[in-house]
């Protein structure tokens, strides 16, 4: 017999009377019979008491539907990130919604997320996706660290008129030079677009 969540092996816990999960060990079914040696048969529990018993424990399991759910989805996601130390689950998030969009994500663009919150660039980041959006939804079709990079760079450079820098890219976004320097092509190739420009002139 195979566990309902994880596929393991189940195991009889001869002490408990309980059928068990070998793998993540959740308790599957309870078992009462006269038959298990160690069981306890005082007077009182008559061959009818014991059936009775049976027939009400049976279908009962001593988990919670939402416990199974929860477990499972924990099971699933730390599949994926098996053998893959760069990338993390966010749990919280994952068992709130119960799916696993934009719950892994790899330790690079966490830490790219910590360092925009440190410096205070969220507001200049949504102003920069938004203008992405409307100059070309497709830009935005690339890593975390570099639509975010990217929309930053944009913004910026509208309202400024000078480029970020390549040293302060790379180091709040933690993006490599390369990127930068992809993502100053991009910048260039569209600062004629109307959208761009309607931007500059609001």
């Amino acid at each position: 017999m195979k566990c309902e969540i994880c596929g393991g092996v189940l195991v009889w816990d001869y002490e408990n009377g309980e059928i068990v999960c070998s793998q993540c060990g959740v308790v599957q079914d309870k078992i009462f019979s006269s038959d298990i040696p160690g069981y306890d048969i005082s007077t009182k529990n008559s061959r009818e008491s014991r059936v009775g018993r049976q027939r009400v424990n049976s279908n009962r399991k001593p988990y919670s539907h939402r416990y199974k759910r929860l477990l499972k989805l924990y099971l699933t996601a730390s599949r994926r990130v098996n053998s893959k130390p760069w990338l993390e689950v966010d749990y919280n998030k994952l068992f709130v919604t119960g799916r696993f969009v934009k719950t892994i994500i790899s330790l690079s663009s966490k830490r790219a997320r910590e360092s925009i919150e440190k410096h205070n660039y969220w507001e200049d980041v949504n102003k920069g996706l938004k203008l992405l959006e409307a100059v070309n939804p497709a830009l935005l079709a690339r890593s975390e660290r570099c639509k975010y990079a990217l929309a930053y760079m944009v913004v910026k450079t509208v309202e400024t008129g000078k480029m970020p820098s390549e040293e302060e890219v790379i180091s709040v976004f933690n993006v490599s030079e390369t990127s930068y320097r992809r993502l100053r092509s991009i910048v260039v190739n569209i600062q004629s677009h109307p959208a761009l420009i309607q931007f500059k002139n609001t």
